[in-house]
């Protein structure tokens, strides 16, 4: 469970993305949390045919509200 000293910095649903934003953090020292939502039906099914692997799943990633600043300064490179 995310508390309330964690502020969303990014909303993505591109998993190449989502790696460079992670791999810029990781290396500058900034805790993060990832959580994923599926776009697709969580059921009994694991896949839906004809669906882009880029579309099924939305990535929000948050850090600390102190680091969000220096954050944010650092992923607006990252395209």
């Amino acid at each position: 469970m995310l508390t309330l000293s964690r502020k969303e910095i990014c909303v993505t649903r591109n998993f190449e993305y989502l790696n460079r934003v992670l791999g810029i953090l990781t290396e500058k020292n900034i805790e993060y949390t990832v959580k994923t939502n599926t776009m697709t039906n969580p059921g009994r099914m694991h896949g839906t045919p004809f669906i882009d692997s880029n579309s099924a799943y939305e990535y929000r990633v948050y850090v600390r509200q102190a680091d969000c600043d220096m954050a944010l300064r650092f992923i607006e490179t990252v395209k």
